[in-house]
C-alpha cells in the first residue's frame, strides 16, 4: 500500500482509480472522521464526498500554478 501511496501523491499512478483503502485513508484524514465514523458514512456519502474533493484539491492546484505563472 505504500508504493501505491506514494505513486498516487507523486503523480506517476496509472493504474486506474485508487484502491478503496487508500480513498477511505484520504477521507479519514481530510474530515478527521473516526473508523467507526467512516464505517457508518453510506458509500454514496463517500463517493461523492471523494469527487468533490478530487475536483476541490484540482482547482486548488489549478489556482496555485496560475498564481505562480502571474496569470
Amino acid at each position: 500500500m505504500l508504493l501505491v501511496a506514494e505513486s498516487i501523491y507523486e503523480g506517476t499512478w496509472a493504474s486506474g482509480p485508487p484502491p478503496d483503502e487508500f480513498i477511505d485513508f484520504e477521507l479519514m484524514f481530510e474530515f478527521h472522521w473516526s473508523f467507526h465514523e467512516l464505517s457508518e458514512t453510506p458509500l454514496y456519502v463517500k463517493r461523492f464526498t471523494w469527487d468533490l474533493l478530487q475536483v476541490r484539491r484540482q482547482a486548488e492546484a489549478d489556482q496555485r500554478r496560475r498564481d505562480s505563472s502571474g496569470k
